[in-house]
């Protein structure tokens, strides 16, 4: 198709992509936050506030999103491929937020590296979901695969992390912190999951629309 697969934007379908992009960047704040609440972890109380409002943002913007697109006849991706993006983009944020009031719930009193290293590689992952966002409209299909592989790579070098944070947690000997961390990770290990499925959706429309 001449001028790429999405030159024929309709109104609707831009206020689609624009929603996407704001789902997208809320996301990144929230990454954000949660990264620097364990590096600063004085402030994890108060950026846990900040964390359950981004999430809740989120949550109206995904609602948003499936209203808009219940409401149009003609959608720039398929419908299929918007609501699977919106709600993957969603199970990210409310794992980020999920990792955060477990910090608090659990009054773990000293993140460790592993959290810090499981929280910066979302941060990561978030920020390439973001530019993927931004870069749907332009149908360019090589910088799509590009940016779902980045995120995939997030989430192995996850996986490498989160077995290694296990191991060592076993080593010790306090079961009920063996059980705090244990949730902690495997959230923080969820949440890169789950940006995989986004990865993978990404991956999806840019060999679907070509």
């Amino acid at each position: 198709m001449a001028g790429g697969w999405l030159s024929w934007v309709r109104a609707n379908d831009v206020e689609i992509m624009a929603v996407l992009e704001d789902q997208a960047s809320n996301l990144v704040k929230a990454t954000t936050v949660l990264a620097e609440s364990i590096s600063d972890y004085s402030t994890l109380k108060e950026k846990n506030t900040v964390l359950k409002n981004l999430e809740h943002e989120g949550d109206q913007l995904t609602h948003k999103l499936f209203t808009i697109i219940d409401k149009t006849f003609v959608t720039p991706l398929d419908k299929e491929d918007i609501s699977e993006l919106t709600s993957t983009i969603d199970q990210v944020l409310d794992a980020t937020y999920g990792t955060s009031d477990r910090l608090v719930l659990f009054k773990i009193q000293k993140p460790s590296r592993y959290m810090q290293e499981l929280a910066n590689l979302l941060l990561t992952a978030s920020q390439e979901i973001y530019k993927a966002s931004t870069e749907l409209h332009k149908g360019k299909r090589e910088n799509l695969i590009q940016r779902s592989k980045a995120i995939s790579r997030c989430e192995h070098e996850g996986d490498d992390v989160y077995r290694v944070a296990i191991a060592d947690l076993f080593e010790t000997d306090n079961p009920i912190e063996i059980i705090k961390s244990k949730e902690i990770y495997e959230t923080l290990e969820n949440a890169l999951d789950r940006s995989r499925d986004v990865a993978d959706v990404i991956e999806d429309i840019a060999l679907k629309y070509r």
